[in-house]
């Protein structure tokens, strides 16, 4: 089996993993009645590391789990993350350089995008009232917390994505030795001259 697969099954644990943890009743702290959506910091982490289709695929996987374990709409957070990864990755070291920073902002674009479009379908259309006090202290703590563990997340899933990778050997090229000058006299360039005209 090729390294790569390995480290997609690393992938497939780390899932497992955070949604455990996240599922897991006092394992996590809650502020204000919420927990961080740990499924959205390890899709935008692994797009930082990770080729465009493998991201995009990683992004849709993390979504639907997500839209199972929270009872959303199928499918709609799937393709919020798939888009936002797929995209983080072609960016990646051709338009902007990979680091911590930019995955902090695409995790804050991503949070903020599910967790609004859900406070938008299950609770603003339904217009349970006062949209901006429930927003406010229920789903912008979620938004906050799931920003805030996304360097925790960076960390473990750096330590997955460079499992099973081929180290790049350096090669040394070996300078070429230059041809020692000519020993011939002026004299004896001006003869080989004449010689030839």
């Amino acid at each position: 089996m090729k390294r790569k697969y390995y480290r997609y099954l690393l992938y497939a644990a780390e899932i497992f993993a955070f949604f455990i943890i996240e599922g897991t009743p006092g394992l996590i702290p809650e502020i204000y009645l919420a927990k961080p959506l740990l499924l959205v910091s390890a899709a935008v982490c692994a797009a930082a590391f990770e080729l465009p289709v493998f991201s995009l695929v990683f992004g849709i996987l993390c979504g639907l789990i997500i839209d199972v374990g929270t009872g959303g709409v199928m499918g709609l957070t799937s393709i919020i993350l798939g888009t936002v990864c797929y995209y983080e990755a072609s960016w990646n070291n051709k338009y902007i350089k990979n680091n911590i920073y930019f995955v902090l902002l695409y995790s804050a674009v991503c949070s903020a995008a599910v967790v609004s479009l859900k406070f938008f379908i299950f609770y603003y259309i339904k217009n349970y009232g006062g949209n901006m006090l429930f927003y406010t202290t229920h789903y912008l703590p979620r938004m906050l917390y799931t920003w805030a563990v996304t360097p925790l997340v960076y960390v473990v899933t750096m330590a997955v994505s460079k499992s099973f990778r081929k180290e790049k050997r350096k090669i040394k090229v070996k300078k070429r030795k230059r041809a020692a000058p000519s020993k011939r006299s002026a004299a004896g360039r001006r003869r080989a001259k004449h010689a030839i005209q």
